[in-house]
């Protein structure tokens, strides 16, 4: 009886192992897009009209280097498999 329980349990540890080895493997969620985060204000999903209202003030933000343009810099999510920037400017383009 002891062996039996002995098999089952490392059976459930070994299932619960691969079941966490598989969720591992998958790759990371996407990141929000920029602007809709900027312009959400509320973050519910939404972007309502006084969130539109305001979409100047909230665009202002993603102005990084604050030359009031917003290049594709400012307005490309950081990619999550890229390693951290050092100096403040993005390698996405490199």
């Amino acid at each position: 009886m002891k062996i039996l329980i002995a098999i089952t349990l490392l059976g459930i540890t070994a299932w619960a192992l691969s079941a966490k080895a598989q969720d591992m493997q998958r790759p990371p969620p996407p990141p929000p897009n920029p602007i809709v985060k900027a312009l959400d204000a509320n973050s519910d999903g939404v972007i309502s009209a006084d969130e539109i209202a305001n979409a100047a003030t909230a665009l202002k933000t993603l102005d990084t280097n604050g030359d009031g343009q917003l290049t594709q810099d400012e307005l490309r999510p950081p990619c999550p498999m890229a390693p951290p920037s050092t100096n403040g400017v993005s390698n996405a383009g490199n």
